[in-house]
């Protein structure tokens, strides 16, 4: 089994955790990651754009002028897409394919990511984030201590992460995304340059890995 560092917010260590190989030990699978990534992606696209069809469009439907003897192109109603206030030719209908994944292969996919930024040495586990009044400047030096800086992915149990003092303390931090296990997807953990995992976070990380 693996084992991470646990440090407090000051960041010193304070001792070591071992973790389930089912969840910080899965093999990198590219194309099941970039699988799941697709299916997030393609749900965050609203994608809801209608474009009126030939038949819609409320121009004169009658011949502009004769077809023949004007040495002109031929042509029908106004309504053609070659004029102007006339349909989209090919434009959007309105409808949205919604990508889907099994829940075991998203699962997996989550998993797979989080087990190599493990492996590149991002991920930390704190010991608690407990704070007695709202403070941004406490959370911005805790991640500083943390050496976390940049995109910061911050996954908490849910009991943290209907903490509202630590909500309004982190919520003014640049590039800090609150998310609760296991509520997150594989694009956040993709998206992150330091992941940081509470105590109780990890302990639900270890459930998610138990169900697959």
């Amino acid at each position: 089994m693996a084992q991470l560092v646990v440090r407090n917010m000051r960041g010193e260590r304070v001792g070591e955790v071992e973790v389930s190989d089912g969840v910080f030990g899965v093999p990198l699978n590219p194309d099941l990651v970039h699988q799941a990534l697709c299916v997030v992606e393609g749900r965050r696209h609203v994608g809801r754009h209608r474009a009126l069809s030939r038949g819609e469009i409320d121009l004169s439907k009658s011949k502009w002028y004769r077809q023949k003897g004007l040495g002109r192109a031929r042509h029908g109603s106004r309504s053609a897409a070659q004029f102007v206030g006339g349909y989209k030719a090919m434009g959007p209908s309105g409808l949205k394919h919604v990508p889907r994944i099994p829940k075991k292969m998203a699962r997996k996919a989550l998993l797979s990511a989080l087990s190599e930024q493990v492996r590149d040495g991002v991920v930390s586990v704190v010991d608690g984030l407990h704070l007695e009044t709202v403070s941004t400047k406490i959370v911005a030096e805790a991640l500083k201590a943390l050496g976390a800086s940049g995109r910061v992915l911050l996954l908490l149990s849910p009991e943290e992460f209907s903490d509202e003092t630590l909500y309004l303390s982190c919520r003014n931090i640049p590039g800090l995304v609150r998310r609760e296990v296991p509520h997150f997807s594989v694009r956040d953990v993709l998206w992150a340059s330091h992941l940081l995992i509470t105590r109780a976070a990890l302990e639900a990380l270890e459930a998610l890995g138990a169900e697959g």
